[in-house]
């Protein structure tokens, strides 16, 4: 499957915990990024991962009980089976992408000069999608567009239905937000 096609299911990803995950997946959200994971946790979760109608992509930055190398991919990519991983971590987009996860690459942009770090990192790693935080600046989105082809999902504060709206409306393919009471949210 492609980012692309996930996104067209819908544009609200559930950005949750463990303890959140079947709710995220009784959401309509069309995609789930699962943060603050346990090992353990993701072991016993495994079969869920594998049936799961919704791609979840692991937050590999904010796991425990894993490092971030190319072993610890390895074993998400053979045990857990996750669709892919969210990284703010260049190294581990490119392990990800050789595992055959789809990868999502977090982007905290603070300045300009992150700004131009970012779309050299992106144009260099090739992750399938970004996601910029926080997600209430929307108004740089079709300056990066314009720059770089992956599709763009805004995550971080977002906390209302109209910031979803206007992140989608600036050119956001999609927004990421642990705001469950949103999840449902289906309007563009």
């Amino acid at each position: 499957m492609k980012i692309q096609q996930i996104l067209k299911a819908g544009s609200i990803i559930a950005a949750t915990q463990q303890e959140q995950l079947p709710e995220a997946l009784a959401s309509s959200a069309s995609a789930i990024l699962l943060m603050y994971a346990k090992l353990t946790g993701l072991l016993e979760d495994a079969e869920r991962f594998a049936q799961s109608p919704k791609p979840i992509f692991l937050h590999t930055d904010l796991m425990n009980g894993l490092s971030n190398d190319k072993e610890s991919l390895r074993f998400l990519s053979r045990h857990i089976r996750p669709a892919g991983i969210v990284s703010t971590k260049s190294h581990m987009i490119r392990v990800a992408k050789k595992e055959g996860m789809l990868t999502i690459q977090r982007i905290f942009l603070i300045d300009s000069s992150s700004l131009q770090t970012t779309i050299k990192n992106v144009l260099e790693n090739q992750p399938d999608a970004i996601e910029i935080m926080p997600g209430i600046a929307p108004s740089i989105i079709p300056y990066i567009k314009e720059q770089l082809p992956q599709p763009i999902i805004l995550g971080g504060l977002i906390w209302s239905r109209e910031q979803v709206r206007e992140a989608l409306a600036h050119g956001a393919d999609a927004v990421s937000l642990s705001r469950s009471d949103l999840w449902n949210m289906t309007e563009k």
